[in-house]
This record gives C-alpha cells, structure tokens and sequence, in this order.
C-alpha cells in the first residue's frame, strides 16, 4: 500500500512539474503544415496578446505565409511573431491601398515579423538572399474580409 501511495506521489508530482514547466514558456512550437526544404524542422510562434485574434485566427494566417515562404528554396523559418493589434489595426488602410481594384475593401489587417535563415553554397545562386544569413523583422501583411480568408499581400522590409 505504501509503495502504491509513493508511485502515485511520483506520477502527480512529474505531471505538476510538466504543467508548470508548459505555463512558463513564452512562445509555442509551430510544425509547418507541409514538408519542404524551406521548411525544415520546427519554428516558433509567438502569439503576443490581442483582443482582435484567436490563436485560430493566427494559425490560419500563419498557414499563408507558410505556403509563401514554402516557395523559398533553402530558406528555413525560426519564428513568427505576432505585432500588436494597433499595428494591425493601422494596417488595414495600407492592406485597402493594395488591394485589387474593383475587390471588396478589407476590414481586418493581421501584421507579423519573423526571422529566417537564407541558403548557402549552391541553393543561394539566382536568389535573392545573401548566403548564408539570418533576416530579422521581416514582416507580412495579410488582410481579410468579413472573416473570410486571409490573403497575404505584401512582404518584406
């Protein structure tokens, strides 16, 4: 019964240290959706805090930019970071100046920076990366209208 009582102890005791470790980590792990070149191995997202956006929402924009950069050959992502709903919030004007004429105006911007590496030796020839560098704050500029689905349309410096 005794030994019974400690294992029990043990297993609440590791499951409480695994909760607690799981509620002090800032950022989340993000596995790209599909598998590429571009995308390999885990990026982290950082979700930040908004009152605009679920972390549906942002998954959702995420998985756009994901199919862009997919494109990048060699380039391998490191994080997302979300930027700050007045940010998003100023950029659905800009998002409306992009759009093409005659579409629907949007009513929602979502803006995020991240960070990537570019390739090296022969996967950075005919690119546009220097070789072999990290690139920090690139952002995306995505919008939508009335929920609908994002649509990346900017990115860059």
């Amino acid at each position: 019964m005794a030994r019974a009582s400690r294992r029990l102890a043990l297993v609440v005791s590791a499951l409480l240290a695994i909760v607690v470790m799981a509620g002090c980590a800032k950022r989340a792990t993000q596995k790209p959706v599909e598998t590429s070149a571009a995308m390999a191995g885990a990026y982290q997202v950082d979700y930040g805090k908004s009152k605009l956006y679920d972390h549906d929402d942002m998954d959702a924009a995420i998985q756009v930019i994901m199919g862009e950069f997919g494109t990048w050959k060699g380039c391998t992502m490191q994080d997302i970071v979300f930027t700050s709903d007045d940010v998003c919030t100023a950029d659905v004007s800009y998002c409306n100046e992009l759009r093409d004429e005659g579409a629907p105006e949007f009513d929602e911007a979502i803006v995020f920076k991240s960070d990537f590496h570019s390739p090296s030796g022969q996967d950075a020839e005919g690119t546009a990366w220097e070789p072999d560098t990290d690139y920090a704050g690139w952002e995306w500029h995505l919008a939508r209208t009335g929920n609908g689905t994002w649509q990346l349309l900017t990115w860059g410096y």
